[in-house]
């Protein structure tokens, strides 16, 4: 079980820039129990802080991860990723060439997703796929919660999983989307990135008419599946939220 340092170290690697505030209300702790976690974090050279100063109101300060953040996480790997992203770039190969490589294994890793969780993923109707891909999507770092309002839904991240290659190139991002399309055989929208400075990644997904007569319009086999429409299972008890879209 996490301790609460490393669920503050967590969500400030998580995120592009935090606040105290923010992280004491996703903690549900104190602003002056945050500071002190934050603190010892900085004297460990694990986060780091930056004034910002905006046209209304007093600064704030946003607090960030380190490279030692990043490397104490387990995610060393990043860093053999990220070479290999600046390699590419540096490749003697034209820009549209570099963008075809990087689109070819990222698709790939999206269709790997996606098969590894189809059998999670069999519901009939849009919102039992939502509410069973949010589950298993969790557990990849793309998605932590979702809602409904209407025939809109919208699914949430709060945590970017590589923030730091979203910075260099939005294969990544590209990678999470098709990978959701999939699983839902909709079409889905992202509308907010962290690496935008949102404070989540939002997917919107609009429920489409159904032909009379048919089950799902559109519908699409999912990797390593045989068939278009498993077959249908009770609703996952996904994390739902009942507030409207903003």
């Amino acid at each position: 079980m996490e301790s609460t340092r490393e669920q503050v170290l967590r969500l400030v690697r998580g995120r592009r820039e935090v606040t105290v505030a923010q992280l004491a209300e996703a903690l549900e702790l104190s602003p002056q129990a945050v500071r002190r976690h934050l603190d010892s974090l900085r004297a460990d050279a694990y986060v780091d802080v930056r004034l910002e100063r905006h046209a209304i109101g007093r600064p704030a300060l946003s607090y960030f991860a380190t490279e030692r953040g990043e490397e104490g996480s387990g995610r060393t790997y990043l860093q053999l990723i990220s070479r290999l992203l600046r390699h590419l770039e540096k490749s003697e190969a034209g820009e549209g060439a570099q963008r075809a490589v990087l689109d070819r294994v990222f698709a790939g890793i999206a269709e790997e997703v996606a098969a590894d969780h189809a059998a999670e993923v069999r519901g009939v109707s849009l919102d039992e796929r939502i509410a069973e891909a949010s589950v298993a999507l969790e557990r990849e770092g793309i998605v932590d919660g979702w809602s409904k309002d209407g025939d809109v839904f919208q699914m949430v991240n709060g945590e970017c999983p590589y923030l730091r290659l979203a910075e260099m190139s939005d294969a990544p991002c590209h990678a999470d989307l098709q990978s959701i399309e999939l699983l839902l055989r909709a079409q889905v929208e992202q509308t907010k990135r962290i690496v935008d400075g949102s404070p989540v990644c939002e997917y919107i997904v609009r429920q489409e008419p159904v032909e009379p007569g048919s089950r799902m319009q559109g519908a699409k086999p999912l990797p390593g599946s045989a068939r278009g429409v498993p077959s249908p299972v009770s609703p996952s008890s996904a994390k739902q939220t009942d507030k409207s879209l903003s």
